[in-house]
């Protein structure tokens, strides 16, 4: 299982993703959805399935489904990503994730985190080039408005489409016809591998 901390005033190297079993693909190690923000819906949807899950507060959250949680993600081929430059965000910035508060967290159980001699992370700065990624810039207010961007929707219009682990996802069947919901309905294709 994955555990995320803040990156505070830590500093962390990081090797590279080529010496690892791609663990982070891995579903039966946890890896099984990753929520998005309405800014990603283009990108990801031709590959993967957007879902909604329903949070705590009952709050209609996207998801993308990243493995059926008993192998590894369908473009994991070899301990390669077969759509490397196509895969989504979460992917792109892993072992780091953007928070609600704000800050940069690190999954301290990749197995490349503080491992070779580049910082990864340093004076509470992504010091790696290819780490940067705009979804890290005022991450509470794009996760603001992708929750108002759904809010709206009555949660009848809902009905589960899998459930993975205990977790139910949701399919959209209401009459609202936003781009989001336009996406969301095409990636439903990308469904049938999970199944």
């Amino acid at each position: 299982m994955k555990s995320f901390i803040p990156i505070s005033n830590n500093n962390f190297t990081f090797d590279s993703c080529s010496n690892c079993n791609a663990n982070c693909c891995d579903g039966r190690k946890g890896t099984i959805y990753s929520q998005i923000l309405k800014e990603e819906f283009e990108k990801t949807y031709m590959n993967f399935p957007i879902l909604f899950i329903f949070g705590e507060l009952g709050f209609c959250k996207p998801v993308i489904l990243l493995t059926n949680g008993k192998d590894f993600c369908f473009y994991q081929k070899d301990h390669m990503c077969s759509i490397y430059e196509n895969r989504p965000t979460v992917c792109r910035t892993y072992p780091l994730s953007p928070n609600l508060d704000n800050q940069i967290y690190i999954d301290i159980t990749c197995p490349e985190v503080n491992k070779g001699k580049e910082f990864l992370i340093k004076n509470q700065n992504i010091n790696m080039d290819s780490y940067k990624n705009s979804i890290f810039e005022n991450y509470q207010d794009k996760y603001i408005d992708t929750h108002f961007e759904f809010e709206p929707l009555d949660k009848n219009d809902f009905v589960e489409a899998i459930s993975i682990k205990n977790v139910n996802f949701y399919k959209y069947i209401g009459k609202e016809d936003s781009l989001y919901i336009k996406l969301h309905k095409k990636s439903l294709e990308n469904l049938q591998k999970y199944l």
